[in-house]
């Protein structure tokens, strides 16, 4: 990576651990504040796609700067990076699917399951506290 490059690459991890620590705050709200507060469904729902569009924005900045292609979708960029050494495959495995949400929150905002998202909080937070470390180790090795 460049210079600029990987202080853009700096910034976006940054940025998710901010993220990831704003839905950190959110974590221990119960099922009925999040049904009762719009307010916390739309910063879950939105914290929540930042999350996954950062994290990928990192997949793509790594895959670029192991010669890789472009992948076709945010799924794929979790594969790749197991591919490319990058992740475990089986953390990729399990991760990859968190896209979907994701996808669902940005293009299809009418139809958001509100019991999917909220048991998501959970996941997101394992998984994606377990993918600032592993990919901080890569870079820092």
């Amino acid at each position: 990576m460049s210079k600029i490059e990987w202080e853009v690459f700096q910034e976006k991890l940054v940025a998710l651990l901010g993220y990831y620590k704003e839905l950190k705050a959110l974590e221990g709200i119960s099922w009925e504040e999040y049904c009762q507060n719009t307010l916390y469904k739309r910063t879950v729902e939105r914290l929540i796609q930042l999350i996954v569009e950062v994290a990928t924005d990192i997949n793509s900045m790594l895959l670029k700067s192991l010669d890789r292609a472009p992948t076709s979708d945010y799924f794929s960029s979790f594969i790749e990076l197991a591919e490319a050494g990058v992740l475990p495959t089986d953390f990729a495995l399990e991760i990859a699917p968190s896209t979907g949400l994701g996808n669902v929150i940005v293009h299809e905002y009418q139809k958001i399951d509100d019991r999917l998202v909220y048991r998501s909080i959970k996941e997101t937070l394992k998984y994606y506290f377990q993918y600032l470390q592993l990919i901080t180790d890569y870079v820092t090795r």
